[in-house]
């Protein structure tokens, strides 16, 4: 049995896909234009597909258009021989029943669906019984959901998360030159991060001879280049969630790592005396943020994704999924270099002092056991 689904979303996609990849050799494609060309060169290579599957809503081609090509190229062949086509849609209203049965259909499946709902459609329908060809199925590129997400991204189909507005303001205000008593009216808004400087001024390491109760007074008393970091810290902290449990450690380890790495590269240039163009402890922070951009994602897809394909795709796509978010949130070149390059000094032209920092840092916070939450099992 020779499967084609067609489906633009990519969940949807790879859910259908792997229920039928039980049944037999499963091809799918995120377009009509792509399922048109695939069934062309599947008929002329003279192994056609037997069972299409089409998503209803998909932009510039939509499912019913496909149903039409295809039906109109097989225009000579006995409805019977021809290929079993199955409409995939959220909304079965009675016109759309109507205009696919008309235009060629065979079935419909109605999303949400599983896997017993989709076994049973295609045994009354088409007479598929659920079980698998005794072919090999083809072996599955490792990175390739890591690669399918990087091109939709490219194309502006993922939603990238937003900096914490917080974060923005408060690097606005410094930079202008805000004083510390503007600094400290602006984060009192934020209750969270006030609780926090309070707490670190008082902490063992910064406490004068009084206790601070006030944000001003703390501020005071740490300066406003450790108030950015723990802001930074506190800000950043946020996106390090997920509602999926299965993922947690793994979001969780890769905030360690984060951390580590940003204390790492903030002592290593203080060591070496480096002046740097950006904040160490900043460029640390936010290395391996493309590792959280496609952890956040891969946690949606729960049971439809594999732990090896997964792992594979972080270490492939992690660090241009970085530097695209930085760029998307409007950092200095000299971040997104590091987001891009920090594995792999080679892609860079020039190596900054900066790169230089925080890819020695990484690899000496990983030496100590800071892994990064790959690594984990999930």
């Amino acid at each position: 049995m020779k499967i084609l689904v067609v489906d633009d979303e990519l969940v949807s996609r790879k859910k259908l896909q792997k229920i039928m990849d039980g049944l037999g050799e499963c091809e799918a494609v995120e377009s009509g234009a792509a399922a048109i060309t695939a069934f062309k060169e599947a008929r002329g290579s003279g192994t056609p597909f037997d069972l299409i599957t089409l998503d209803i809503n998909m932009p510039e081609m939509d499912g019913i258009q496909v149903l039409y090509r295809i039906r109109e190229i097989e225009k000579n062949i006995p409805r019977e021989k021809g290929i079993k086509i199955i409409i995939v849609t959220s909304h079965a209203d009675k016109n759309t029943i109507v205009t696919c049965m008309q235009a060629g259909c065979d079935d419909f499946i109605v999303k949400p669906f599983d896997r017993e709902m989709v076994i049973r459609k295609l045994e009354k329908y088409v007479g598929i019984t659920g079980k698998k060809d005794d072919k090999e199925k083809p072996p599955e590129t490792k990175a390739s959901i890591g690669k399918e997400i990087l091109s939709r991204l490219k194309r502006g189909k993922i939603d990238l998360p937003s900096l914490p507005q917080i974060t923005v303001k408060f690097r606005e205000m410094v930079n202008k030159g805000a004083n510390l008593h503007e600094v400290a009216e602006f984060l009192k808004q934020d209750m969270a991060i006030t609780s926090k400087l309070i707490s670190v001024s008082n902490s063992a390491y910064y406490r004068g001879v009084s206790e601070n109760k006030t944000l001003g007074q703390a501020i005071s008393r740490l300066g406003l280049d450790t108030t950015r970091k723990y802001v930074e810290v506190i800000s950043n902290r946020s996106l390090y969630v997920t509602t999926n449990k299965k993922f947690s450690e793994s979001i969780e380890k890769l905030w360690e790592h984060a951390l580590a790495c940003a204390y790492a590269s903030q002592i290593v240039s203080e060591i070496l005396r480096l002046k740097l163009s950006e904040d160490a402890f900043t460029l640390g922070l936010l290395h391996d943020i493309g590792k959280l951009i496609l952890l956040r994602i891969y946690s949606e897809f729960e049971k439809e994704i594999d732990k090896t394909e997964m792992s594979k795709s972080l270490d492939v796509y992690h660090c241009e999924f970085g530097a695209i978010l930085l760029k998307t949130w409007e950092f200095s070149d000299r971040y997104v270099q590091i987001a891009m390059c920090h594995d792999n000094l080679e892609k860079a032209n020039p190596v900054s002092k900066e790169l230089l920092v925080v890819h020695f840092a990484n690899l000496l916070v990983k030496s100590m056991g800071y892994d990064q939450g790959e690594q984990t099992e999930i």
